[in-house]
């Protein structure tokens, strides 16, 4: 870890060095930063923030929230009169509604030529990609042996009550899970898959710490979730028994990004956030501190990322902005026409 600290400092000393340079003022500036929880473990305050606030002589004010969705609203409500500079956190399920508002100034960071062009989900830069992971259902392989592969063998009733979802409405995963399967079964056929698999949902979670938590707590053996989670039970608990597996007919990449704000009063630190966000150097450290993986084409996964499951198909980038922006409420309606009443 020392060693990924020191080339950090060597690449954005030399970034210091260029003519455009963060202003020569003698007062230090304060970024601030809205960043989802998922972002913000103990390694990412005490060690990582230090090094981009050492040595652009600045400081950084993060506030947390516990999802992305209730992020955006702050900042949209705020639009006018915030202070904010930086969203970090903002998913590529929600950039339809961040450019509904116009929220976001257009950033092309030097470091995106070595992103892969599938992950930058926002093709003006408005909010640029730093990690993701692929939906996938994570399983407790001690209960279940014999894990679904394909969409038509999780409507099989040997797995009645044994599947926890998240809901849309309110949780990111919850609608990219929605997105995938409007993408693979179209608008006239993912009402069909809901319908076939609802026997076998136990719950359905509004809130995605306290759905996971059911799941540790053994309530269901299987959930949805991202396909890098059982990384950090390998890496913390030492356990294995927790995988995950994607549906052979396609996957769906949840991708996490970051954005400066229109209004922001310090645009050029905050792209020197950017940067730092999407220099390989930081890239390396998302694996082994952030259990998602990184943007950065050039970054070489570890062993353990190896064993994880991968997509035959990609739907990710299947519908549109502008599709998703006309069609969402609909596409929510009948998710709740199905699996709520």
């Amino acid at each position: 870890m020392k060693k990924i600290f020191l080339l950090l400092i060597l690449v954005l000393i030399l970034s210091c060095n260029k003519q455009n340079s963060v202003e020569t003022s003698n007062e230090i500036q304060t970024l601030k930063i809205y960043a989802v929880d998922i972002f913000l473990n103990e390694d990412f305050y005490e060690n990582i923030i230090p090094i981009f606030t050492n040595i652009f002589k600045c400081e950084i004010k993060v506030t947390k929230f516990s999802n992305s969705l209730s992020m955006l609203d702050q900042a949209i409500s705020e639009k006018d009169s915030t202070d904010i500079d930086l969203v970090f956190g903002i998913d590529n399920t929600l950039l339809f509604r961040a450019l509904q508002d116009s929220l976001f100034f257009p950033y092309e960071s030097n470091n995106l030529h070595n992103i892969d062009d599938d992950l930058i989900f926002d093709k003006e830069y408005r909010v640029n990609p730093v990690c993701y992971s692929n939906i996938a259902f994570i399983y407790n392989s001690y209960i279940i042996t014999d894990p679904p592969s394909t969409f038509g063998e999780m409507q099989d009733g040997k797995f009645k009550d044994q599947i926890i979802l998240l809901d849309p409405r309110t949780t990111s995963i919850g609608r990219a899970m929605l997105y995938w399967s409007v993408a693979a079964f179209g608008r006239n056929g993912y009402g069909h898959f809901w319908r076939s698999i609802k026997d076998n949902v136990f719950s359905i979670f509004d809130d995605q710490n306290d759905a996971y938590n059911a799941f540790l707590a053994g309530e269901a053996p299987m959930i949805i979730g991202m396909d890098t989670t059982p990384i950090y039970h390998i890496q913390y608990d030492n356990t294995d028994k927790y995988k995950s597996t994607i549906p052979k007919e396609g996957g769906f990449k949840f991708i996490q990004g970051v954005g400066i704000l229109n209004s922001s009063q310090k645009k050029e630190l905050a792209a020197k956030f950017v940067d730092f966000l999407l220099s390989l150097e930081f890239q390396e450290i998302i694996t082994d501190e952030m259990w998602m993986k990184p943007a950065n084409k050039k970054v070489k996964l570890p062993v353990d990322y190896e064993i994880l499951p991968q997509i035959t198909n990609d739907y990710t980038n299947e519908l549109s902005i502008r599709q998703t922006r006309w069609q969402y409420n609909e596409w929510i309606a009948k998710w709740k026409r199905i699996m709520l009443k």
